[in-house]
Protein backbone atom coordinates (compact mmCIF):
# COMPACT_ATOMS: atom_id res chain seq x y z
CA UNK A 1 0.00 0.00 0.00
CA UNK A 2 1.46 3.32 -1.27
CA UNK A 3 0.88 5.91 1.38
CA UNK A 4 3.39 8.83 1.05
CA UNK A 5 2.18 11.97 2.73
CA UNK A 6 -0.83 10.47 4.44
CA UNK A 7 -0.31 10.06 8.38
CA UNK A 8 -3.26 8.61 9.17
CA UNK A 9 -6.93 7.97 9.15
CA UNK A 10 -9.90 8.74 10.53
CA UNK A 11 -13.08 7.21 11.00
CA UNK A 12 -16.56 9.39 11.67
CA UNK A 13 -19.22 10.56 10.11
CA UNK A 14 -22.11 7.55 10.64
CA UNK A 15 -21.59 5.82 13.18
CA UNK A 16 -18.20 3.94 13.13
CA UNK A 17 -19.35 1.49 15.62
CA UNK A 18 -22.08 0.34 14.11
CA UNK A 19 -20.47 -0.60 11.10
CA UNK A 20 -19.97 -4.36 10.81
CA UNK A 21 -17.27 -5.08 13.93
CA UNK A 22 -15.82 -7.96 11.69
CA UNK A 23 -15.45 -6.12 8.53
CA UNK A 24 -14.39 -2.89 10.42
CA UNK A 25 -11.54 -4.97 11.94
CA UNK A 26 -10.27 -6.80 9.43
CA UNK A 27 -9.94 -3.58 7.20
CA UNK A 28 -8.19 -1.82 10.37
CA UNK A 29 -5.64 -4.92 10.46
CA UNK A 30 -4.54 -4.81 7.02
CA UNK A 31 -4.10 -1.57 8.02
CA UNK A 32 -1.87 -1.46 10.59
CA UNK A 33 -0.05 -4.82 9.13
CA UNK A 34 0.56 -3.10 5.78
CA UNK A 35 1.04 0.56 6.64
CA UNK A 36 2.43 2.78 9.20
CA UNK A 37 -0.71 4.80 9.24
CA UNK A 38 -2.31 5.80 12.48
CA UNK A 39 -6.22 5.45 13.15
CA UNK A 40 -8.11 8.00 14.60
CA UNK A 41 -11.92 7.25 15.62
CA UNK A 42 -14.79 9.47 16.42
CA UNK A 43 -17.98 8.03 18.19
CA UNK A 44 -20.78 9.07 19.91
CA UNK A 45 -20.44 6.04 22.76
CA UNK A 46 -18.95 6.32 25.75
CA UNK A 47 -15.29 4.32 25.78
CA UNK A 48 -16.61 2.90 28.89
CA UNK A 49 -19.57 1.40 26.74
CA UNK A 50 -17.38 0.09 24.04
CA UNK A 51 -14.60 -1.41 26.15
CA UNK A 52 -17.95 -3.62 27.77
CA UNK A 53 -18.56 -4.88 24.21
CA UNK A 54 -16.12 -7.81 22.61
CA UNK A 55 -16.97 -6.97 19.09
CA UNK A 56 -15.79 -3.26 19.73
CA UNK A 57 -13.01 -4.03 21.67
CA UNK A 58 -12.04 -6.08 18.20
CA UNK A 59 -11.94 -2.40 16.30
CA UNK A 60 -10.61 -0.52 19.50
CA UNK A 61 -7.36 -2.54 19.74
CA UNK A 62 -6.29 -0.91 16.20
CA UNK A 63 -7.37 2.31 17.11
CA UNK A 64 -4.58 5.19 18.16
CA UNK A 65 -6.58 7.71 19.70
CA UNK A 66 -10.09 7.81 19.85
CA UNK A 67 -12.85 10.64 20.54
CA UNK A 68 -15.58 9.80 22.15
CA UNK A 69 -18.98 11.31 23.00
CA UNK A 70 -22.04 12.78 20.95
CA UNK A 71 -21.68 15.91 18.78
CA UNK A 72 -23.73 18.57 20.46
CA UNK A 73 -24.23 21.42 18.64
CA UNK A 74 -24.66 23.87 21.47
CA UNK A 75 -21.46 22.62 22.93
CA UNK A 76 -19.59 23.68 19.60
CA UNK A 77 -16.78 25.80 21.33
CA UNK A 78 -14.78 25.68 17.92
CA UNK A 79 -12.01 23.16 19.66
CA UNK A 80 -9.65 22.21 17.38
CA UNK A 81 -10.20 17.73 16.91
CA UNK A 82 -13.59 18.17 18.79
CA UNK A 83 -16.92 18.96 17.56
CA UNK A 84 -18.41 20.11 21.06
CA UNK A 85 -16.31 20.38 24.35
CA UNK A 86 -18.17 17.66 26.04
CA UNK A 87 -15.83 15.06 23.70
CA UNK A 88 -13.00 13.28 25.28
CA UNK A 89 -10.00 11.86 23.90
CA UNK A 90 -8.26 8.88 24.95
CA UNK A 91 -4.56 7.82 23.64
CA UNK A 92 -5.01 4.04 23.18
CA UNK A 93 -1.58 3.70 21.85
CA UNK A 94 1.93 5.53 22.35
CA UNK A 95 1.66 7.04 18.66
CA UNK A 96 0.37 10.63 19.73
CA UNK A 97 0.79 10.19 23.78
CA UNK A 98 3.08 12.57 24.20
CA UNK A 99 1.38 15.10 22.02
CA UNK A 100 -1.65 14.79 24.33
CA UNK A 101 -1.35 18.29 25.87
CA UNK A 102 -0.86 20.10 22.89
CA UNK A 103 -3.63 18.07 21.19
CA UNK A 104 -5.86 19.39 24.32
CA UNK A 105 -4.69 22.92 23.93
CA UNK A 106 -5.27 23.26 20.86
CA UNK A 107 -7.92 25.82 19.75
CA UNK A 108 -8.50 26.11 16.29
CA UNK A 109 -9.98 24.11 14.07
CA UNK A 110 -8.68 23.29 10.61
CA UNK A 111 -11.37 22.20 7.52
CA UNK A 112 -10.58 21.46 3.91
CA UNK A 113 -12.63 22.98 1.40
CA UNK A 114 -12.76 21.83 -2.23
CA UNK A 115 -14.96 23.49 -4.59
CA UNK A 116 -15.31 21.43 -7.84
CA UNK A 117 -16.04 22.17 -11.52
CA UNK A 118 -19.78 22.26 -10.81
CA UNK A 119 -19.35 24.68 -8.65
CA UNK A 120 -20.25 22.46 -5.57
CA UNK A 121 -18.48 23.20 -2.22
CA UNK A 122 -17.42 20.52 -0.27
CA UNK A 123 -16.40 21.04 3.70
CA UNK A 124 -14.39 18.61 5.42
CA UNK A 125 -14.09 18.68 9.30
CA UNK A 126 -16.18 20.27 11.50
CA UNK A 127 -16.16 24.14 11.05
CA UNK A 128 -17.25 26.25 14.30
CA UNK A 129 -20.80 27.91 14.37
CA UNK A 130 -18.20 31.21 14.08
CA UNK A 131 -16.90 30.15 10.78
CA UNK A 132 -20.35 28.81 9.29
CA UNK A 133 -22.19 32.05 10.23
CA UNK A 134 -19.31 34.40 8.90
CA UNK A 135 -19.23 32.14 5.82
CA UNK A 136 -23.17 32.36 5.44
CA UNK A 137 -23.51 36.20 5.69
CA UNK A 138 -20.46 36.52 3.48
CA UNK A 139 -22.18 34.43 0.54
CA UNK A 140 -25.37 35.81 1.51
CA UNK A 141 -23.83 39.22 0.95
CA UNK A 142 -22.47 38.25 -2.33
CA UNK A 143 -26.39 36.94 -3.34
CA UNK A 144 -24.87 33.45 -2.92
CA UNK A 145 -27.36 30.97 -1.00
CA UNK A 146 -26.35 28.19 1.14
CA UNK A 147 -27.73 25.59 3.61
CA UNK A 148 -25.52 24.37 6.01
CA UNK A 149 -28.46 21.82 8.09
Amino acid sequence: MRTTGIEGITLSGGEPMTQPTDELAEFLSIVKRNTKLSVLCYTGYAYKELLEQPDKQAILQYVDVLIDGEYRRELDNGQRWRGSENQRFHFLTERYRKEADEWLAANERQIEIELDMNGKLLLSGVPSKDFINKLTAELQHRDVNVDFT
